[in-house]
């Protein structure tokens, strides 16, 4: 199985939500020392085949719990899309602001262009 890093994400914590062992996950995945991960990473989860749920109590559970698994990248993506647009603002305030500076005041008022006064041609 795959699973995408999220934030707050560290490698005991996803070992424990799968059940597996940490230095599996490090073995597998070959992570160096000092084990860093990353937002974002891929990594492969060495899950044995999950044993169908006894109650409905359990069924439900997963349910919810891959609900929220499911959510919480739907935020993530939403929050990446929210960063890169405070990016852009921030980069467009920044080139109004240059504008600005650049015009000490009011934009003057452009002056029409003289029309050639003639007479009409008689025919």
């Amino acid at each position: 199985m795959n699973y995408t890093v999220r934030a707050g994400d560290t490698l005991n914590s996803i070992a424990a939500r799968f059940g597996v062992p940490v230095q599996e996950l490090i073995r597998v995945n070959n992570i160096a020392y000092p084990y860093y991960i990353y937002v974002g990473q891929n990594l492969y989860i060495p899950v044995a085949a999950t044993p169908a749920p006894t109650s409905d109590v359990e069924r439900r559970l997963n349910r919810l719990e891959n609900r929220v698994d499911a959510l919480r990248e739907d935020y993530t993506k939403v929050d990446d899309r929210v960063d890169r647009l405070e990016t852009r603002i921030n980069r467009l305030e920044g080139r109004v602001t240059q504008l600005e500076r650049g015009v000490p005041g009011p934009l003057p008022i452009p002056t029409p262009r003289p029309r050639p006064t003639t007479t009409p041609r008689p025919r």
